[in-house]
């Protein structure tokens, strides 16, 4: 570590530093920037001047950059919370949210007195999905610092991601008093608009955002897609779409360099599709289970199937059973994917794998789940996760008693859903950002679902989202018995459970709500829209017997 007082013999003359403060002060970010780059590059050291340096490249979008002087400026003060800020700002802009999370939890102890740290850990908390967790810091921030406007708006933000329109509108009011031009408080209150059934209202709130210049590219692309929702509702689906078109295309330039060069899903499932079309499945070897043993759970099940397919909706009916216990997308079983899947030498691997490096396998996903904290002993545990389809030969060579269960949608319907509704940015998520992109990588994942259904053997039940709409019991009852539990009336009251859970999924509000069955045949009034890509999804519509029209 640096001595604070290490670099001043050395240093830049005091004129200088004032300068650059000087500029920094009067937002003359560039002025700054120059002035300390000139310094720097004369081999001149000071916390100063890294830290003016690092604020024009992240005003430029050079978070790379501006993230390593803001490191440098750090190494001379290591306990500077508002450089710990500015990092941990950095890595959320990188999309390094986990490390993100740890600078500002570092920041918060050193100054627990310090609103900004908890308010800006709260947007990475929400940037993850953790909304529960989101709420309680800005809570705290708001309790250090009552005025502090952009605490207050996006507490509103996510308390109406959470349904919870009532206290959304009371922080967005909150906000908006200080600062009525607060445009994520607007928007909060136009998402609670839409939630009312007020689309014309939320259509006049949020249009005025879209003019604003300083309006960021998430929060453009946010706004896009309240109003393409607010249009939805007036029945203007042209319109509509051209909005989610529009949010989409602003999220995908955002997103673009981070997915730049890597393995689009639709590549990996089609290419291991290519793989199992083309093995001796005579040559596969069926693995002895081990007896079971103190604390194991009584019956194994994986919920998959595509994303919009009502894997939320089930995965929160099943919950609502004393006996059944769920893992919501927690990707447990990604290393040995990785290692398995990736590559043809991983995929004969898979083929031959048996005695201690599959006990291994086995004990590495079990270790896993215990880590979450899931008590799984004498229960059903449902491993819900849509893209564990990905994973069906791993899932059949390590669990090969286990009960899979495929969640089914009107495939016009699951990409629409798709790309419509308002994602958090992943590699998965950036798959779906265009209607093609949407279809393709359905078509994808669903044709290695049915390659590898054909060539290995797995047991699996096909749950159909309009079946469970149509008649909650005889679904339910069939998949009840299909996972060894017994049907209970109660567990139609399932949203009840759901309001009282910390949903990690795009579809919360819907499952939060009791059953409704607007969500079957939206296509129907797309049908334009998806014309593009009705050749690629005609044939599933076909298989899995949907109406052509």
């Amino acid at each position: 570590m640096v001595n604070a007082d290490s670099f001043a013999a050395d240093g830049p003359a005091q004129a200088v530093l004032n300068k650059v403060a000087a500029a920094v002060a009067a937002s003359e970010l560039q002025l700054a920037f120059q002035l300390a780059d000139a310094e720097i590059t004369q081999g001149k050291i000071h916390p100063t001047l890294f830290s003016a340096r690092a604020l024009w490249l992240e005003q430029q979008q050079r978070f790379p950059e501006a993230l390593l002087d803001f490191q440098r400026a750090r190494a001379f003060l290591p306990r500077d919370v508002a450089l710990l800020n500015a990092i941990g700002l950095c890595l959320m802009r990188l999309y390094r949210l986990g490390e993100a999370i740890e600078v500002f939890d570092e920041a918060i102890q050193l100054d627990p007195t310090y609103a900004p740290s908890y308010h800006r850990k709260g947007i990475v908390l929400g940037m993850t999905g953790d909304l529960d967790g989101a709420q309680r810091v800005h809570e705290r921030a708001l309790v250090l610092f009552p005025r502090n406007v952009q605490a207050l708006s996006c507490l509103a933000s996510v308390l109406a991601r959470k349904s919870d329109f009532g206290k959304a509108r009371d922080y967005a009011a909150r906000a908006l008093r200080l600062d009525p031009a607060q445009g994520t408080a607007i928007a909060a209150l136009a998402m609670a608009d839409n939630a009312d059934g007020d689309f014309v209202s939320a259509e006049h709130r949020v249009r005025p955002l879209l003019d604003k210049s300083d309006l960021s590219a998430r929060g453009r692309a946010s706004a896009w897609g309240i109003l393409g929702d607010a249009l939805d509702g007036q029945n203007k689906t042209g319109e509509a779409f051209a909005a989610y078109s529009a949010e989409n295309a602003e999220l995908e330039q955002y997103h673009a360099a981070r997915f730049a060069g890597r393995i689009r899903i639709r590549q990996f499932a089609t290419s291991l599709a290519t793989q199992f079309e083309q093995i001796d499945s005579s040559g596969w070897r069926v693995p002895a289970i081990a007896r079971a043993v103190a604390g194991a759970a009584a019956e194994h099940v994986f919920l998959l199937g595509f994303f919009r397919s009502g894997t939320t909706l089930l995965e929160q009916v099943l919950q609502s059973h004393p006996d059944v216990v769920t893992l919501e997308e927690r990707d447990v079983l990604a290393p040995a994917a990785e290692r398995y899947l990736t590559s043809r030498d991983g995929v004969a691997a898979l083929m031959e794998l048996s005695g201690h490096e599959l006990t291994e396998a086995r004990a590495d996903y079990w270790q896993r789940v215990g880590k979450l904290g899931l008590d799984v002993s004498g229960k059903v545990m449902v491993d819900k996760n849509p893209l564990n389809t990905l994973k069906l030969p791993l899932i059949a060579k390590l669990f090969p008693k286990a009960r899979i269960i495929l969640a089914l949608r009107d495939p016009r319907d699951v990409v629409l859903s798709c790309f419509r509704r308002h994602f958090e940015i992943n590699a998965a998520m950036y798959e779906l950002l265009t209607l093609e992109g949407a279809a393709s990588t359905y078509d994808a994942v669903m044709r290695l679902a049915e390659v590898v259904r054909a060539k290995l053997p797995l047991t699996v039940h096909e749950h159909r989202y309009e079946h469970l709409v149509d008649n909650f019991e005889e679904a339910i009852g069939a998949i009840c018995h299909f996972i060894g539990v017994s049907f209970r009336s109660g567990m139609i009251e399932f949203h009840l459970t759901a309001k009282t859970q910390d949903i990690r999924s795009p579809s919360a509000p819907q499952v939060r709500r009791s059953l409704y069955r607007e969500g079957i045949a939206q296509w129907r009034r797309y049908a334009a829209q998806l014309e593009p890509v009705r050749p690629l999804l005609a044939p599933w519509v076909e298989h899995f017997g949907y109406p052509a029209k």
